[in-house]
């Protein structure tokens, strides 16, 4: 009779870390390395010698007090999701040129599911002259 309780005795404190351990597998099997996947980012890049991008801007998301300077880039991960989807997402860079901080231009990209999109700040020359108002997102 001793012998049977020894033996069930050892079944149960076994079956009770069974039970003990289930739970702890289960909360520890995802992480948020597996949601990084699920998201974009965003790689800001500055061609531009004569600009430091100091905002990047885009629904739901702000970036300020940057200082992305000439052949710089910055990445942003986008971890809670873009609203509204990932196509023609407006994106928008502010600088600074000339000592005014008030310059910005803009681009509508579309982000692709768990990769990094980049936009680079280049000269466009569309005005003829250059300097801080000619430039694009491209």
């Amino acid at each position: 009779m001793l012998l049977i309780i020894w033996i069930a005795n050892k079944k149960m404190k076994k079956l009770i870390l069974l039970l003990l351990f289930i739970p702890l597998v289960f909360s520890c099997s995802g992480s948020e390395d597996d949601n990084a996947l699920l998201y974009p980012s965003l790689t800001i890049t500055n061609q531009n010698s004569i600009i430091s991008i100091h905002t990047v801007s885009l629904v739901g998301y702000k970036f300020e007090n940057l200082s992305i300077g000439l052949n710089q880039s910055k990445t942003f991960s986008l971890s809670n999701g873009i609203d509204g989807g990932l196509d023609n997402v407006n994106v928008i860079a502010q600088w600074s040129c000339g000592g005014k901080n008030n310059w910005s231009t803009n681009k509508s990209i579309t982000f692709k599911k768990g990769g990094v999109t980049t936009a680079t700040l280049v000269s466009s020359f569309q005005n003829g002259g250059g300097g801080c108002t000619d430039v694009l997102l491209e």
